[in-house]
């Protein structure tokens, strides 16, 4: 066994087999960084390394004697709790398990595919998951219908009920690599993953912008690769890119993934609950962010209003930059209806119960609606049309107001959906539009988070006539300083209710049936939102 060099660092009395995660898109210099890894001889770890192509890594056959490089057949074991919904590779904890008991080496480096979201992985190591592990160990053990053989099935049972993965390893260091050349240009581009990728299922919708500020988001490293294929002023850009996607990340630049290796192996840094809450949106939305990354030309700004969008100006607004992904909540058996339905929206037979218990509340809706028949403007679609995505991209790009905007994140108010925030993230051309939770204001109090620090938040946020409705939204993106900023309020100010339609807004929540009057006030053609019902004892305090 070769002993594990201290590095420098505090000596732990942790026996867990450390754990460096690399993610990183196709050409970004993962395969590139693992032989560096694996041919140096002056870290002084017998190192492991779980690949998802073997045959990519051009070393040796000598070389490699000294490590084990493993490539997996993917397997998932199904795992639900709470609020945490997500799938554990079976073959990965299987292969972390054999390498920690075998003692053959002493430092594990899994490449995550560059379709993979590092946070999905990340959170297997998570203490709270050892304890879904468990159960999901006594489900496996049991389930003689699952198409792993049962002797594998057993393995993996047992290594679960011990408590998973968090018990065996521990993650040391979350690295995602960035190609220098290809990162702004992936801000810029209309592809999915199965657009890229061959492996990549049919029903996989995501799109490369949106995995691209996942990676960059959670990681604890990043290392920006092939600096010396562009200009000084292009790796300023990139840098600034990160900084504002993830302003506590170290930033590593690179050449042919060349540096010192200290910097990902064995640094005892990485702490999940810290990369989970080191967005940058998120960093900006909670405090004042000071503007580290203006030099680089990238700027941040929190957009905030007290008053909900207009529906169809909303929609305008957006539609004719962005790609608008919106969530379609669909269920067979249709028991879970939309916030807005559950209220008596359009003409369901609810309605017509709500409206036979009391003619004169009837009679009074009726009235409200009768004076305020032309308020309604001009309606959106029923969905979005099909578009030339490369168009849109293009529509965007010469947009003055949105064209230099990256990344933006957080939640919005809709007029008409009064119960319900919707969420707000978009990279590059993607925007993806879903709906949340409850208002904070709309949930009895011992149903909010008991956290006192968030709860003394959620207070403050409430303490306005209509509660902590608002629109909350973090925008980074260049020029920001030179016009941006003001240009993006603007457009998104014009969105709001003006004063009559708030008026009108207003006294239509004094309505018996609030969500009939502001359907016929408002019109909205944007999917039904499906009311989630987290633990909000997992609340990540955004202050919703």
């Amino acid at each position: 066994m070769v002993p594990i060099k201290a590095n420098g660092k505090a000596k732990s009395d942790d026996r867990r087999l450390p754990v460096t995660l690399l993610s990183g898109f196709l050409g970004a210099g993962k395969t590139t960084l693992l032989e560096n890894i694996l041919t140096d001889e002056n870290h002084g770890f017998r190192v492991g390394v779980i690949v998802n192509d073997v045959g990519a890594l051009n070393i040796d056959a000598a070389l490699l004697s000294n490590h084990d490089v493993t490539r997996k057949q993917e397997q998932v074991v199904a795992m639900q709790n709470g609020c945490i919904c997500c799938t554990l590779r079976g073959d990965l904890l299987e292969e972390v398990a054999r390498l920690a008991k075998d003692g053959q080496v002493d430092y594990l480096i899994i490449e995550s595919s560059g379709v993979s979201e590092p946070m999905q992985v990340a959170e297997t190591f998570s203490e709270e998951f050892a304890e879904m592990s468990v159960v999901a160990g006594h489900d496996l053990e049991v389930d003689d219908e699952n198409e792993m053989g049962k002797e594998q099935r057993l393995r993996l049972a047992n290594v679960l009920k011990s408590g998973g993965l968090s018990k065996i390893a521990r993650l040391d260091t979350c690295v995602t690599m960035v190609d220098a050349v290809n990162f702004m240009q992936d801000f810029a581009t209309v592809d999915f993953l199965k657009d890229r990728q061959k492996d990549v299922p049919e029903e996989d919708d995501r799109n490369i912008s949106d995995l691209q500020v996942d990676q960059v988001e959670f990681a604890n490293v990043v290392v920006i690769n092939k600096c010396d294929l562009v200009s000084k002023e292009d790796i300023n850009r990139v840098k600034g890119t990160v900084k504002s996607l993830n302003p506590d990340a170290k930033m590593i630049t690179a050449i042919k993934a060349s540096f010192d290796l200290e910097s990902i192996l064995d640094t005892r840094v990485f702490s999940y609950e810290k990369a989970a809450m080191s967005p940058g949106w998120l960093r900006s939305i909670k405090e004042e962010v000071t503007p580290e990354t203006e030099e680089y030309g990238i700027g941040t700004f929190v957009y905030r209003a007290r008053r909900p969008f207009h529906p169809a100006r909303l929609w305008d607004m957006i539609s004719d930059v962005f790609i608008v992904i919106q969530m379609e909540y669909l269920t067979e058996e249709g028991a879970a209806q939309e916030d807005g339905e559950d209220e008596g929206d359009g003409d369901d037979d609810d309605d017509d119960d709500d409206d036979g218990d009391d003619d004169e509340d009837k009679d009074e809706d009726d009235k409200l609606e009768d004076e305020w028949e032309d308020v309604s403007n001009s309606g959106v679609g029923d969905s979005q049309p099909q578009l030339d995505t490369k168009k849109r991209l293009e529509s965007k790009m010469a947009n003055k107001t949105f064209g230099p905007l990256l990344r933006s994140k957080g939640f919005l108010w809709l007029a008409t959906r009064p119960m319900m925030f919707g969420e707000w993230s978009q990279s590059g051309v993607m925007l993806t539009l879903s709906g949340g939770d409850m208002w904070r204001c709309e949930m009895p109090e011992n149903e909010w988070p008991q956290n006192p620090e968030i709860k003394a938040a959620i207070q403050r946020d409430c303490d306005s006539k209509w509660g902590d409705r608002r629109q909350e939204i973090v925008f980074i993106g260049q020029q920001m300083r030179d016009g941006g900023e003001e240009r993006l309020r603007k457009a998104l100010d014009a969105c709001l209710l003006n004063d009559r339609e708030f008026k009108d807004w207003e006294r239509a929540m004094t309505a018996k049936n609030p969500q009939k009057v502001l359907d016929r006030l408002f019109d909205d053609g944007f999917e039904d939102w499906l009311l989630q019902v987290p633990d909000h004892d997992h609340d990540d305090g955004h202050g919703h």
